[in-house]
């Protein structure tokens, strides 16, 4: 197109479209996600269910380290054991908590269409009934002191369980939880579920890069002591 000069005559030359010389913007509003946000963020629920799942790994891991240099348990209640078995109930407990908190942020939150399939919500029970085995069978093979914490409180394995499931997941027990979490966004047919597994996921991986080390940390000294 030939744009005009200042004396109405054609100039000959070709006017620019959309160059440094044009103000574009871009209209926000009219952008659209590749899928319907399903989340409502105003929502109470959604951010309480996000602290608990926030809090309870770093509950057991600031209390557990504290007890290992401090052996304040220990000392009110009498033995390494006791001890133990208080931190392991209080963290069962608060993961109950958790666990209750997140259903009531997913019946709080909008349905997501896409999930009403037959064939997600039996996807769902198998992440749930996947997610259980794996938990259950770590927690066989770790019993109650390995289960919770217990290398904390100087009550150290023998040995590295390397059975079914540690011979195909690092921390089972961290991934069948997640999978439960997804197991039951996907019945619930829930887009916050599925966010807040993705943030269970995280919150996990920041534990394992804390608890990792310190771990390996306990057992050689378990070493030099021998």
């Amino acid at each position: 197109m030939l744009a005009d000069d200042v004396n109405g005559q054609s100039s000959g030359r070709l006017k620019p479209a959309g160059c440094c010389g044009d103000h574009l913007l871009i209209d926000a509003s009219k952008m659209e996600l590749p899928f319907d946000l399903q989340t409502s963020i105003q929502d109470a629920n959604l951010w309480f269910s996000m602290l608990t799942i926030m809090f309870n790994p770093l509950f057991w891991n600031v209390v557990a380290r504290w007890e290992y240099r401090n052996h304040t348990l220990t000392k009110v209640l009498g033995s390494p054991q006791r001890g133990c078995i208080f931190l392991g109930s209080t963290i069962f407990s608060l993961g109950l908590f958790r666990d209750y908190r997140f259903n009531v942020a997913l019946d709080s939150q909008p349905k997501w269409p896409v999930l009403y399939e037959n064939w997600i919500l039996l996807l769902g029970y198998g992440c749930i009934l996947f997610g259980m085995t794996l938990v259950l069978t770590s927690y066989w093979a770790l019993g109650f002191y390995g289960t919770f914490l217990g290398d904390y409180f100087g009550i150290l394995m023998d040995r590295r369980v390397t059975e079914f499931p540690f011979n195909i997941f690092n921390d089972p027990m961290y991934v069948g939880s997640a999978f439960s979490f997804l197991g039951t966004s996907l019945i619930k047919a829930s887009q916050t579920g599925i966010f807040l597994t993705i943030f269970v996921v995280i919150c996990y991986r920041i534990a394992t890069y804390f608890e990792g080390p310190f771990t390996a940390y306990i057992y050689s000294q378990k070493k030099k002591k021998t």
